[in-house]
């Protein structure tokens, strides 16, 4: 009895190189897509240390990537615009060294506007918290300028682009004495 083949084509396509190289190309692309939905949810999965004054996100290349500030003299990143080809660019900052110069989250257009909220936290006094909802008015930046409004080591922020001029700011920022928003 003979068998049928489920392709069809010439010989050249009936060797070993053809099934072999079909199925690394899908077996490359499964493990892609796992690390894809599992990890990261893109190919970005370093972290980006950053010790200048200024950086500027590149929407293609660090979509996802993890910032982290350690420049105590301050930093302002700058995020890709809130336009519709980049909804869902996504990004992680932490801050790696305490401030002693503002450390600057802001977004690629002064008409991006922050929506979300972040959670400010005083380890130094028990109960003192307090979460900051930006008003969507002119919140394009979050600006952690002194101790109050969260440049102390260990905060975390998840940033995203949700919708054309729309980022998702969300996060614990960790400060002391009186804490006050973060968002300018």
């Amino acid at each position: 009895m003979s068998k049928k083949l489920p392709y069809s084509g010439s010989a050249a396509k009936k060797g070993r190189e053809f099934y072999s190289s079909g199925i690394n190309r899908l077996m490359n692309r499964i493990d892609k897509l796992e690390h894809q939905v599992f990890c990261c949810s893109d190919d970005t999965d370093g972290v980006v240390n950053i010790t200048t004054a200024t950086y500027l996100a590149d929407a293609k290349s660090e979509d996802g990537a993890h910032f982290q500030f350690n420049r105590a003299a301050g930093v302002v990143l700058t995020i890709p615009e809130a336009t519709a080809a980049n909804i869902g660019w996504n990004c992680t900052v932490s801050i790696g060294t305490t401030g002693s110069g503002t450390l600057t989250v802001k977004t690629g257009s002064t008409s991006d506007l922050y929506v979300g909220g972040i959670l400010m936290v005083d380890p130094g006094t028990a109960g003192d918290t307090n979460f900051f909802v930006p008003d969507v008015s002119n919140d394009d930046q979050i600006d952690m300028a002194a101790i109050e409004t969260g440049w102390l080591i260990g905060g975390r922020l998840e940033i995203e682009i949700v919708a054309a001029n729309r980022v998702l700011a969300t996060g614990t920022l960790i400060g002391d004495a009186t804490l006050a928003t973060p968002f300018a």
